[in-house]
């Protein structure tokens, strides 16, 4: 196994202390500390805590061909159901950002299959160093590991993207811990989450956040901008999607139902690009961005609700 640029920030996932390195016998990864080994599949380490039972390794090394095989879905062939409306404008500032300080270091917490359209937006000419970390077996990662105990030291990375991770994980605030933990002082954050919005990844779907609950979620960084992915025009054919998936059982008539509605209604969702800057709107967003840099104190829950951007203003004091 090669030395990878960010093998230098590792640390062990199961005493959070030592160092990982090559172990010369196996090309594992080994601890220094507890002597723990860590394998990979594929060139690539799992770095699991051994006593993580939602993600063992042992279930990684038996599926190792998974990611080889083609991805074929239904859905790359019917319209999409939302819109994006701050991701590239807002990456493109966070790139900006990172090619004044030079050539950074870039975690993707959650990456799945977005490095093809991630790395032309983040990497541009400086050429930053990207890191894809996942527990998807099938994503296209450099390793795979939990958020919640994410193999880095700390103040290693300039900057964390996340998109759509946090409300499939047990424990968001953990995972937002763990997030500013790895990060730089004044390093930077650009995260998605949904808010009106219907389960879409089954028995790995937890939680749902309002634009305060985000920006909550990550007070320890300092807000550089926040606001709509996607409007309630998006949420409407959410629901128009979910209210057909509700009176079919079997797989194919889901599958049909869900192309009707999508073939059918997909257009409202650009509705959405006429509301992104409406306050009335913003309290039935789809989706909400926060972008922030890591701060030197946790930012007061009063701010927080002082900056509410919604229209439904109110008081209790």
């Amino acid at each position: 196994m090669k030395t990878k640029s960010y093998y230098r920030h590792l640390r062990c996932p199961a005493c959070r202390s030592g160092d990982l390195v090559i172990t010369v016998a196996d090309g594992n990864l080994g601890c220094e500390e507890c002597n723990a080994s860590f394998p990979s599949v594929n060139g690539r380490p799992i770095l699991f805590d051994p006593c993580n039972t939602v993600f063992p390794t042992q279930a990684y090394l038996r599926v190792a061909a998974v990611v080889e095989r083609p991805q074929r879905n239904l859905s790359q062939w019917l319209p999409s159901p939302s819109v994006n409306l701050s991701r590239s404008a807002i990456l493109s500032r966070m790139r900006a950002t990172l090619d004044a300080r030079g050539v950074g270091d870039v975690l993707v917490v959650g990456g799945g299959r977005q490095r093809s359209h991630l790395d032309p937006m983040i990497k541009a000419d400086v050429g930053h160093r990207i890191v894809y970390t996942d527990v998807d077996a099938g994503a296209d990662v450099d390793l795979f590991c939990d958020g919640h105990d994410l193999p880095f030291a700390d103040a290693c990375f300039d900057a964390v993207v996340t998109t759509a991770v946090l409300e499939h994980v047990l424990y968001p605030e953990q995972v937002a811990s763990e997030i500013a933990r790895v990060l730089k002082h004044g390093g930077l954050l650009y995260s998605e989450l949904p808010f009106m919005q219907q389960v879409h990844e089954g028995a790995y779907d937890f939680t749902r956040y309002t634009l305060s609950g985000h920006r909550r979620l990550f007070n320890r960084f300092a807000e550089i901008d926040a606001g709509m992915v996607a409007g309630p025009a998006t949420a409407l054919v959410w629901a128009l999607e979910n209210f057909a998936l509700a009176f079919c059982a079997k797989a194919l008539t889901r599958k049909l139902a869900k192309a009707t509605v999508r073939v059918l209604f997909a257009w409202m969702k650009h509705f959405d690009r006429l509301l992104v800057d409406r306050p009335e709107a913003m309290d039935g967003a789809s989706c909400t961005y926060f972008y922030g840099a890591k701060a030197a104190q946790p930012v007061a829950d009063i701010e927080i609700v002082n900056r509410y951007l919604g229209a439904k203003h109110v008081q209790h004091l």
